[in-house]
């Protein structure tokens, strides 16, 4: 229509009206561009916004609309600045909490709007709730993250080792937007855009080992990245774009027990607190779930329970825009998390859950886990690290470009490692009874190397009776970077050292008859950039000064070397008593 609006109808009785390019105006005089979609209807309804800066339409798709305003919301899906039609410049995590407040002012200003907005959104959609929910505009009922980030820094690091795989394949794949709107304005190169979509295609040339990273295209589509690998540490760059604290506010955070962000959301949830707020967390990865990850069947539950998540999430949120559900509801509990290996959902009152007991396994020389600490003085476990041939990655939280490589997203079998001298491997006899992990799972080390620097990769895994070996969790640690203080501190070669890796959290029963393992080397390539042992970064260290380095873990040194796991007490099966016919009462006054 030459008004720029369409009228739709659901097949019923109820009419819709969408209106593309809607001027939103922001305090700086940038405007950005919204799609608003609501219904035909008198009075006055509150707005369910949704902030992008990927495609509006492909936003509006996986939403469902008319599930929107059945619920009596109006949608408002807004591109960001510097993506889609919106003006300014895109830079991510620099201008979202204000652009965040003054675009939920906008929603709550509109003649059709009850001045009530709630949020929604996965992965940065999600992120930018909650700078925008820190920035406390006055109109914001309620928000529902999923699979979100905290700190752009834990989006981009673990253990201070950089996310290469993933973070450079999001950098990729953003700067797509930045050559097309610079073609479209004529100021870009023409051959930019024929190059990036190369990459696109071929996106492992991006993580080629032998050389530090050059790749002009990305530079000239999102110019940002590259303050992504020139600061390593936490430090003031990074600091500038924190997510600041935020006000109490119902939240539903929607979290994967694979997804890259699991820390993160996590994190969030409990970072401030409100009665009415929910989590769910699934065997899931970064995309939408369903009852198979990886190379494991969770089964028609998770899958089912993952599909009805997009229901409860906008009841929630229409139940906060009408007025209603300030508290959560009546017997309902706040978390509610899927025991993998069990194939059970479990509720609980917050996250960890309570009633947990550490549980202490240590590693020993001949590669055992077990309760007793290794004897004093027992040789150390050594393997060779060469960056040249690093340690492939065998599945975990990735979000890889095309998805998989060397075993994508989630919990795969990590025998294509078995072949290799650079994975040391560290397990249980054959356990005797069901053993439940839940909560956040830490191995204590105390190593050194030959290396002015080294990484230590673990991966928490459940060897099942048939010898497969499946991925449960895995995290990582960089020694110069194990402080987290924002400075790096570099260890001299041969000191034996004291180090703390987080595998990560998790809810796994290991089941009798299984095995629990912890693997741990060197490098996790791609889903960890590589150390080249030089104290500097890999894309700062040409591959000629690359170092082979011997790590080694003091197994019986000056400190635990052990694995702590946060074990619930498996509930007993309580038998079935039979049920009994009623008896007769007795005659009164015998």
């Amino acid at each position: 229509m030459r008004d720029g609006t369409a009228p739709e109808d659901d097949g019923g009785t109820l009419r819709s009206r969408t209106e593309h390019d809607v001027p939103v105006p922001l305090r700086d005089g940038t405007v950005l561009r919204a799609v608003v979609t609501r219904l035909e209807v008198d009075g006055a309804v509150p707005v369910l916004l949704v902030r992008s800066p990927y495609p509006l339409e492909a936003v509006r798709g996986e939403l469902d609309p008319w599930a929107v305003l059945r619920r009596g919301l109006a949608l408002v899906l807004v591109s960001h600045r510097g993506t889609g039609s919106s003006g300014g410049v895109f830079e991510p995590w620099c201008d979202e909490a204000a652009d965040g407040a003054d675009v939920v002012a906008w929603c709550a200003s509109r003649p059709w709007s009850s001045g009530d907005v709630v949020t929604c959104g996965r992965s940065y959609l999600g992120q930018t709730q909650l700078y925008t929910a820190a920035a406390a505009p006055p109109a914001l009922r309620a928000i529902a993250p999923a699979v979100c980030p905290s700190d752009p820094y834990d989006l981009l690091h673990v253990g201070g080792a950089f996310l290469l795989g993933s973070g450079l394949g999001w950098a990729l794949a953003q700067s797509g937007g930045g050559l097309a709107r610079a073609a479209a304005e004529g100021t870009g190169d023409a051959e930019d855009l024929g190059a990036w979509r190369a990459l696109m295609e071929r996106p492992e040339a991006l993580l080629d080992v032998r050389r530090p990273l050059d790749v002009p295209v990305l530079d000239r589509g999102l110019p940002s990245w590259r303050h992504w690998v020139e600061h390593p540490a936490r430090d003031g760059w990074w600091a500038a774009r924190a997510v600041p604290e935020r006000p109490p506010l119902p939240a539903f955070f929607v979290a994967g027990w694979h997804d890259i962000f699991l820390r993160g959301t996590l994190r969030e949830f409990g970072r401030s607190p409100h009665p009415g707020s929910r989590l769910v967390v699934g065997p899931w990865a970064h995309g939408p779930g369903g009852p198979s990850l990886g190379e494991v069947r969770y089964g028609f539950g998770a899958g089912a329970a993952a599909v009805g998540l997009d229901d409860e999430v906008l009841d929630f949120l229409a139940a906060r825009a009408h007025g209603h559900g300030g508290g959560p509801e009546p017997a309902a509990a706040p978390v509610r998390y899927h025991l993998m290996g069990a194939g059970e959902w479990r509720t609980a009152a917050a996250w960890p859950p309570a009633g947990t007991v550490p549980r202490t396994l240590h590693l020993h020389g001949d590669g055992r886990l077990a309760p007793t600490p290794a004897p004093a003085g027992s040789d150390p476990v050594t393997f060779v690290h060469d960056p040249a041939d690093p340690v492939p990655t065998v599945g975990g939280p990735n979000i890889f470009l095309h998805g998989d490589a060397a075993g994508g997203a989630g919990p795969w079998d990590q025998r294509p490692r078995d072949g290799r001298d650079d994975v040391v491997r560290f397990a249980t006899d054959v356990l005797d009874e069901d053993l439940d992990v839940v909560g956040t799972v830490v191995l204590e080390l105390v190593v050194a190397t030959t290396a002015a620097d080294a990484d230590w990769c673990a991966t928490l895994v459940d060897v099942h009776p048939d010898g497969r070996a499946l991925l449960v969790a895995d995290g990582a640690v960089r020694a110069r970077l194990a402080q987290d203080d924002a400075q790096e501190h570099l260890v001299p070669p041969g000191t034996v050292h004291r180090l703390r890796v987080e595998i990560g959290p998790t809810a796994q029963r290991f089941a009798a008859g299984h095995r629990l393992r912890v693997d741990l080397a060197g490098s996790n390539h791609p889903r960890f950039d590589l150390n080249p042992g030089t104290g500097r970064t890999w894309v700062a260290t040409p591959r000629g000064e690359h170092v082979v380095a011997r790590q080694s873990v003091h197994v019986g040194g000056p400190g635990p070397c052990a694995l702590v796991l946060p074990v619930l007490p498996v509930l007993p099966v309580l038998p079935v008593l039979p049920v009994l016919p009623p008896q007769p009462s007795e005659p009164s006054g015998r």
